[in-house]
């Protein structure tokens, strides 16, 4: 007959489990809400005939100077690209940890609405103050909107992947 440990050492223990799991489902909500969000760029792109458009102006006005074009130092560009690249992907693994470990701490129920509210707040906001800090200003591309609808799907990519990871509809 198994024991159950209802001693704080097993409290504690059970505590960095879930923590080690928010961390872990968390990191991977986000590495794909970023992926999903470089491809969704990317295609919108492409249907705009100006591939890279959107990486090159945010790597640009994030990481300095300016856009520089395709036939303009393209090794200097793509090395920016690739720098940004990893950059989006890192606020982006963060971001799913946070959403992660906030879903667990209150308690909240992961609905498809919960994680594009968080997007197009905390992601959102995350975004404006990078841009505010650097100096950057939002010119047409991509513009607000659609830097609005990508925070917003990748906030529910990270709640359906997290609802996949932790249990569908699980509140704690």
């Amino acid at each position: 007959m198994p024991v159950s440990d209802r001693s704080a050492y097993g409290e504690a223990r059970r505590y960095r489990q879930l923590q080690r799991k928010d961390l872990r489902d968390g990191a991977l909500s986000g590495l794909l809400a970023g992926a999903a969000l470089i491809v969704l760029f990317f295609l919108y792109d492409v249907l705009r005939f100006t591939p890279l458009a959107t990486p090159g102006f945010l790597s640009s006005g994030l990481l300095g100077g300016e856009d520089l074009g395709a036939d303009t130092a393209a090794d200097l560009r793509a090395a920016r690209i690739a720098v940004f690249t990893i950059l989006h992907l890192a606020a982006f693994t963060l971001l799913g940890i946070a959403l992660a470990r906030l879903f667990s701490i209150a308690r909240l129920r992961r609905t498809l609405l919960a994680g594009g509210l968080y997007g197009l707040t905390v992601c959102t906001a995350l975004f404006a103050a990078s841009m505010q800090l650097t100096g950057t200003q939002m010119s047409a591309e991509p513009g607000w909107p659609a830097i609005l609808v990508g925070n917003v799907a990748a906030g529910v990519v990270m709640v359906m992947y997290l609802r996949v990871a932790q249990g569908v509809g699980r509140s704690a």
